[in-house]
This record gives C-alpha cells, sequence and structure tokens, in this order.
C-alpha cells in the first residue's frame, strides 16, 4: 500500500517469441540517450532531460528541508508544526514514482527498438558510472545506480522474450580509443572525441564502435585485468604509430 492506494503484485508467464532484428552490434550507455550503438543509431533520447529536471527539483527540495529542519531544531516550540506540515515524505514518495515510471518507460521502448534491430548486442559491463552528467554527486549516484539497474533488467528481460543475446564484454578504455584503429591516442571531451590526426567523431558511436570490436578481441576478455588492457592497447598503439611512420617515410623516398 502506497498513500493509501493499494497496489498489487503478480508473476506472469512472459510468452519468448523470435521477433528480433539481425544485426550485430555495439553499444554505449549515454545520459542524454539510454543508448547510442555502433552504427550511429541513438535510442531513447530524452533520458538526459528527464534526469536533468529530477536532480534539480530534488536538489531545491532537499536544500528547502534543510532549512526548515535548521529552523525547527532552533525553535522547539515550531518544531513539531514544521515536522507534520512541512517535511512529510507522502509528497516526494508520490513524485519519485511518478518520475521512476518516466525514466523505466524510456528506457524500456529504448530497449525494445533496440532489440527490433539487433540479434547480437556487445554491451560493457554496466556496474560502471554514467558520466556526462552535471546532476550533484549524492543525487547523481542514487538516480545512476538505480538508472543503471532499470537498464541491465531491461536488456535481460526483453533480450530474452524476444530472441536476441547480450554480452557482456570487457569495457576498460573504451571511451579513450579511436575506433578507427584500435589505439589509444585521442581524447574524449563531452559528445566529441578527437582523434590524433585531427578528424573529430561523435564519443558516444566511437565507444560503441570499440565495444563492438571486443567482442572479437582475442586478447581481451570480460575478465582481463585492467592494467593488462593497458598494456595491450599502448604495445598495438606503438605498432600503429610505428607502421604510420615507416608508411611516411616509404612516402618520401
Amino acid at each position: 500500500m502506497h498513500d493509501g492506494i493499494v497496489e498489487v503484485h503478480y508473476t506472469i508467464e512472459v510468452e519468448e517469441t523470435e521477433n528480433c532484428g539481425s544485426a550485430t552490434i555495439g553499444i554505449d550507455k549515454g545520459y542524454t540517450e539510454v543508448f547510442v550503438d555502433s552504427e550511429g543509431e541513438h535510442h531513447g533520447e530524452g533520458l538526459g532531460q528527464i534526469l536533468s529536471k529530477h536532480s534539480d527539483q530534488l536538489n531545491k527540495k532537499y536544500q528547502a528541508r534543510n532549512q526548515l529542519r535548521a529552523i525547527a531544531n532552533q525553535k522547539p516550540h515550531k518544531n513539531k508544526n514544521i515536522i507534520t506540515n512541512n517535511l512529510g515524505r507522502k509528497k516526494l514518495h508520490r513524485q519519485v514514482r511518478k518520475v521512476h515510471s518516466q525514466i523505466k518507460d524510456t528506457i524500456y521502448q529504448a530497449t525494445h527498438k533496440l532489440m527490433a534491430k539487433a540479434k547480437l548486442i556487445a554491451v560493457e559491463d554496466l556496474t560502471a558510472p554514467i558520466t556526462g552528467s552535471k546532476l550533484g554527486k549524492n543525487i547523481n549516484r542514487r538516480l545512476s545506480a538505480w538508472t543503471k539497474g532499470v537498464i541491465a533488467t531491461a536488456l535481460d528481460s526483453i533480450s530474452r522474450r524476444r530472441g536476441s543475446s547480450v554480452i557482456l564484454v570487457n569495457s576498460a578504455y573504451t571511451s579513450q580509443m579511436d575506433s578507427r584503429y584500435g589505439v589509444l591516442l585521442g581524447k574524449r571531451r563531452g559528445d566529441s572525441f578527437y582523434c590524433f590526426d585531427g578528424v573529430v567523431l561523435q564519443a558516444d558511436e566511437n565507444a560503441a564502435r570499440n565495444v563492438l570490436a571486443r567482442l572479437y578481441d582475442s586478447e581481451i576478455d570480460r575478465w582481463t585485468p585492467v592494467q593488462q588492457v593497458k598494456s595491450i592497447l599502448l604495445e598495438r598503439t606503438e605498432r600503429q604509430r610505428l607502421g604510420l611512420l615507416n608508411q611516411d617515410s616509404s612516402c618520401h623516398s
């Protein structure tokens, strides 16, 4: 029961079907949208707006509540009245549930769209934090953790229902690599990835292509330690750099 409303929860048998797409893609979870795939398509746009608006509202509300709590502590004769009329949680909980419902709906619609496109989906481990947001630390942590849990559940349940396969891959340095060459060169700034040769890529699309490449990487599996991943990538980067230098010298000879 929530706020005087009785909610009945029960389980149902979900029929598994084969109505997924045929593509093999990698995906990067974003903040502005739910997913960006390795073919450059964005799924669930508008997620960031919902999260930002909700976090701003919560920040203001908690600041106001803290001020009222301080007044209540300083003025014992007003304490009971303030707690009764201004520091209740029923309205706050209703607002949070409403926003959670919006977020969940956005995520599930995006995931269905993704499964309609793909048969095999490579995705990073969703225990990593969502980056790119400017939310307050505490609120960002709570929203991020809850949102990631919904995304993980959506990927698992909808893929089983629609017949897609979701493969978790090692996410180390996927946002810091140039997906064109698989090297650890370039720099990500916001939504852009600046390559060593001046080319600018969309950062989430670049990361999604790196996630897809991990699916076929014989040296880096899901459990390869981060430092080992870095060593492998630095070695590949040096080989590529020497190859480019040799190519330049042969052109000038």
